[in-house]
């Protein structure tokens, strides 16, 4: 089944073509984008029918939390309830690599987050999905672009080979081209004290714990 893809510089995207895709998340749809750690399902994260529309996509387990994206430390406030930890954390890696797992707010859905209370919040490096959240104002869905099970894709060819004619159900794919880096971000529960580690992606976890060590964060 065709998709349809547009070619983005990740330097400099198209305005016209990020008002495109904005739009289409604004209306509930879900597209595929780029972000540092893989191609990724965006859709509005507090809108029940797109949430739904990315778990069918996957074939992803409503008990498997989806993480989002937002454009800024001032929008994360939005949606979660920010820690000191949090922000020495986000002031020193973000925009980057690194998921921080915090106490939700009430924006945020339980269906997204398999009925917890905390929400895994990125900001990731790179210009498009950043300018996405920007430009809906809302926090965009930050799972990779693959079925359940297979690995995150790190090129829209990627994307499109793993899907099949699921596809179908994207309205548009953001092509950067392939990513230049190929790893996961690193996911740290900054609920608990201390800070405990439920992932090791491209930032160092005992790095992460000096950092904050130093601070007296912890």
């Amino acid at each position: 089944m065709a998709v349809r893809i547009e070619k983005i510089d990740p330097s400099n995207p198209s305005p016209a073509l990020l008002q495109k895709a904005a739009a289409l998340i604004k209306k509930g749809k879900v597209i595929v984008c780029p972000t540092d750690t893989g191609y990724a399902f965006a859709a509005n994260a507090i809108d029940i029918k797109s949430v739904v529309k990315v778990f069918t996509l996957k074939g992803r387990a409503y008990t498997n939390p989806i993480h989002v994206a937002v454009y800024s430390l001032e929008a994360a406030d939005k949606y979660a309830y920010m820690t000191k930890a949090a922000e020495l954390l986000a002031k020193r890696y973000l925009p980057g690599g690194l998921t921080l797992v915090l106490r939700r707010k009430e924006l945020i859905p339980p269906l997204l987050v398999a009925g917890k209370e905390t929400v895994g919040i990125r900001i990731p490096d790179n210009l498009v999905i950043l300018s996405l959240s920007g430009m809906t104002d809302m926090p965009i869905t930050a799972t990779s672009a693959n079925p359940s099970g297979k690995p995150t894709p790190y090129s829209a060819q990627e994307v499109i080979d793993q899907m099949g004619e699921a596809i179908a159900g994207v309205d548009l794919v953001l092509d950067q081209g392939a990513l230049p880096s190929r790893g996961l971000s690193t996911i740290i529960d900054l609920t608990v004290d201390p800070p405990q580690l439920i992932r090791q992606g491209v930032i160092s976890w005992l790095e992460i714990r000096q950092f904050l060590q130093s601070t007296g964060a912890t």
